[in-house]
């Protein structure tokens, strides 16, 4: 009588599955730009962005603030605007 084999393997070889392929290498400097313009942030949206005011504890945030949040640059500018609106 035979014995059965065991499915475990324990002490095969590890199989190998081929080289690791970097696609979209070509486009990482592409995703930096768009990340500087904002497009990536969770604030693009005007929806998000009156979300995260009335966390803030502003009642009734308007489309006009969120036109002048859009041109702000850094991530600086941009918390004390959130402080400003909180305060108003």
């Amino acid at each position: 009588m035979a014995k059965p084999k065991r499915s475990s393997g324990g002490s095969g070889l590890r199989k190998n599955h081929g080289p690791k392929r970097h696609l979209f290498h070509d486009l990482k400097p592409m995703v930096h730009i768009i990340a500087e313009s904002g497009l990536l942030s969770k604030y693009y949206a005007y929806e998000s962005w009156s979300l995260a005011c009335q966390a803030r504890g502003v009642k009734t945030p308007r489309k006009e603030d969120f036109n002048s949040f859009i041109l702000l640059k850094t991530k600086k500018e941009k918390d004390e605007y959130f402080k400003s609106l909180a305060a108003k």
